[in-house]
């Protein structure tokens, strides 16, 4: 397999494990509001406590398997790009792997994932140097003679292809798992905090503005609104801490690793605010020239399509799509924040990333009119 496709591979999981974790974001989201409905608008001391309970749970539960995800993507997109993996801290395995059994335990968890094809038995395989390599040997079994049944298969096997067999060496993160229980604890700590601050808390709040004095209708029009208000906010906040299992995951797991340089904060959309704007726009932060700035890539706000990408080597950053958009904002950054330092270039930069989306919408925008226009006259 060579450098370039497993540099495309590791793209299209990279691709892949974003979608799955907003999957995860979303049907938290989805659940979350399911869960507020049952909530009356007329609050009562029992209702509040048993909706805080039964949502930690629910969101704790989607945590575990974002962070299930990230562990997996990070497995996989290290192997392709060092020859090298990680442990599980949760699941003791061999000193070696196959790269077969990272695809297969990533494709698990993100469904769109699709796994490089083998190539046809028999046909040769071209080289980089583009000779073709000679057809594999087939060392397989003979054939089972008529009458009798070949012996079932338990689950996936390898495919003959030579590189779905390639080893991986496995190396340790040394207090991986320690940390990691700690910030599952805090994290589920700041799920307390922020659900009860935006769920009953904020209903109640909310509630008490309602006007008495109004109509009746217009009354109960208002306390739903708070009602529905109070549940968006909650459950954005209960799919942030969801997803920010496997965004921590893949954080802590960079953080401890060796043979990663830093990271790079991508966002999912294209078109983030301009906050995160500003962090894509730093390229690659390594972490041997960490600063205070560094642990910024790790903030997310609530309905934050971002997260960081960890990068192995230098190359990786200057050649992959993924980091076009880095690429570009760490050109801009420079020519529009000339002349301004600290918040004020912030500032100045928040209303160039407004201003660019704004151009961009208005682009697209004109654009569908065009099409309607073209095939109500055709």
């Amino acid at each position: 397999m060579t450098s370039t496709a497993r540099q495309a591979e590791a793209e299209r999981a990279s691709v892949a494990f974003h979608l799955a974790l907003a999957q995860v974001g979303a049907a938290t989201t989805a659940e979350a509001l399911d869960l507020w409905a049952e909530v009356p608008i007329a609050l009562q001391g029992p209702t509040a406590i048993g909706w805080l309970r039964r949502a930690i749970t629910l969101v704790m539960s989607r945590r575990r398997m974002s962070r299930d995800l990230a562990r997996a993507y990070y497995r996989l997109a290290r192997a392709l790009q060092t020859r090298t993996t990680v442990a599980d801290p949760y699941h003791p395995e061999p000193t070696h792997v196959t790269l077969g059994d990272l695809r297969r335990e990533f494709t698990a968890l993100a469904g769109t994932y699709q796994p490089p094809a083998s190539e046809p038995a028999g046909e040769a395989a071209t080289g980089e140097s583009g000779e073709a390599s000679p057809a594999p040997l087939d060392t397989s079994a003979p054939a089972e003679e008529d009458g009798q049944d070949a012996p079932d298969d338990d689950g996936l096997e390898l495919d003959d292809d030579a590189e779905d067999w390639e080893h991986i060496l496995v190396e340790e993160l040394d207090g991986l798992r320690e940390d990691e229980e700690r910030i599952e604890r805090e994290a589920e700590e700041e799920l307390r905090t922020v659900l009860d601050a935006l769920g009953t808390r904020n209903l109640d709040r909310r509630l008490a503005q309602v006007d008495d004095e109004q109509t009746a209708k217009d009354a109960d029009r208002q306390r739903g609104e708070a009602h529905r208000q109070a549940g968006a906010q909650q459950a954005a906040a209960a799919s942030r801490v969801a997803m920010n299992g496997g965004r921590s995951t893949t954080w802590n797991h960079m953080q401890r690793d060796r043979r990663a340089l830093g990271y790079v904060r991508l966002s999912r959309t294209g078109t983030p605010c301009g906050w995160c704007a500003m962090l894509i726009s730093r390229g690659v932060s390594y972490k041997s020239e960490a600063s205070a700035t560094f642990r910024d890539g790790d903030l997310y706000h609530d309905r934050c399509h971002c997260y960081a990408e960890p990068v192995f080597s230098r190359q990786q950053y200057g050649s992959s799509e993924l980091f076009a958009l880095n690429r570009e904002y760490e050109a801009l950054w420079p020519k529009v924040t000339k002349g301004h330092t600290g918040k004020a270039a912030v500032t100045v930069w928040r209303r160039f990333i407004r201003q660019k989306q704004r151009e961009r919408h208005k682009a697209a925008a004109l654009e569908a009119r065009r099409a309607a226009t073209t095939t109500q006259e055709a």
